[in-house]
């Protein structure tokens, strides 16, 4: 685990030491003063990290039973926690609620009817669809609800004994386009004046995820910093002045994606027709899932010789026998050999989380990297 907020995890195979990339947390925080981190924990729930996160005394945002049990064993407080996931089974709300989880996400009136029931009382915000056009892998239309719907919720809500805070929205996984952020503030600005209206008193609002890793190898990739200046400005401009008291981040991969470097070892090669095919140690169902999804690879030849060999383009594969295991195709490398190894950049988030021992071939080794012994001591518990 190389500095968390250095760039947290380092997932390697072997002994790759990457150099410190910036304090990434530090940087989420300095980019928007005053705003609250609630990392995503399904991007990467690794215990050091979590840890690591609530040493900093930053928040986590949980979708499940698991993750709640995790956040806890990596000593949060119900305070610390929330839950973005408008789904949610009877069982997990109950200890949640046991537990002062501090508040809870819904899109329905039948998430509405669920929650009053099994967490009665309980804190929550409504997530706004908002538009996901720019983002790598969009998570439009699964979630959502317009704003007449989200007003609906907050009466439902606070009739059936909630307290409704805020709303909540996602603009996409690595999201590229910055004006995402601003409008979705500004449809949010609209409902909460409306909310207001009705007699509701919010001060939540949950910009969720999207934050993009990568701009340091592909300076088109927005910054932080770019994010961070566009949404303060519509903050400030759409959310009705001194009513804010709480802005909510749930960075995932913006966090921990550059901090993490998966090596793999090329275990066969193979020309089909006019295509020339690399076969790698992992693939898409150990460690590589998301592109499988569309989300392109960023991979690198690791060694010394690689600017003097000649330029091939390959069709990566992973080792299992589903003809699905197909990484990318089109990767333009230096010649590669079997025996040789590649790095995938970027890879400290969505890697193991997805990962499955299929066909019998493991799933990534963990390798902490670049601890000093202050976080060592910090993840130990002292």
């Amino acid at each position: 685990v190389a500095h968390l907020f250095d760039g947290v995890f380092d997932i390697v195979a072997g002994g790759f030491a990457p150099k410190p990339h910036p304090p990434t947390y530090d940087r989420f925080l300095a980019a928007m003063p005053g705003a609250s981190i609630f990392y995503a924990v399904k991007a990467n729930a690794n215990p050091q990290v979590l840890q690591l996160v609530v040493n900093r005394r930053g928040g986590l945002e949980i979708a499940s039973l698991a993750e709640l049990e995790r956040s806890l064993d990596a000593g949060a407080t119900g305070e610390q926690i929330i839950c973005s996931n408008p789904i949610k089974n009877p069982l997990f709300l109950q200890r949640m609620h046991s537990e002062g989880v501090y508040a809870m996400t819904v899109d329905s009136t039948y998430e509405v009817e669920k929650v009053a029931q099994y967490a009665p009382g309980s804190r929550v915000y409504v997530r706004l669809a908002v538009d996901n056009t720019g983002s790598v892998l969009p998570l439009a239309g699964k979630f959502g609800v317009d704003g007449d719907e989200a007003l609906a919720l907050f009466d439902l809500a606070r009739e059936r004994g909630l307290q409704p805070i805020g709303l909540s929205f996602h603009v996409g996984s690595q999201c590229l386009s910055v004006n995402n952020w601003v409008n979705a503030i500004r449809a949010c600005g609209e409902v909460w004046r409306q909310a207001g209206e009705r007699g509701h008193h919010l001060y939540f609002l949950d910009i969720g995820g999207g934050f993009p890793a990568g701009h340091y190898h592909t300076p088109s990739i927005p910054t932080l910093e770019a994010i961070g200046a566009a949404v303060n400005k519509a903050v400030e401009q759409y959310i009705p002045r001194g009513e804010l008291k709480l802005l909510v981040l749930e960075p995932g991969r913006g966090l921990v994606g550059e901090s993490g470097r998966l090596l793999v070892s090329v275990v066969g090669k193979a020309k089909r027709g006019s295509d020339e095919w690399l076969y790698l140690d992992a693939g898409v169902f150990n460690g590589l899932m998301e592109t499988y999804e569309g989300f392109p690879p960023v991979v690198q030849l690791l060694n010394v010789n690689a600017d003097s060999r000649p330029r091939v383009k390959y069709t990566l594969a992973g080792p299992s026998c589903d003809s699905c295991d197909v990484i990318a195709r089109g990767v333009e490398l230096p010649e590669v050999n079997i025996g040789d190894r590649l790095i995938f950049l970027d890879a400290g988030a969505y890697t193991n989380e997805y990962a499955a021992a299929f066909n019998g071939f493991p799933i990534p080794r963990w390798v902490a990297l670049n601890v000093n012994e202050a976080e060592r001591e910090a993840v130990a518990g002292d």
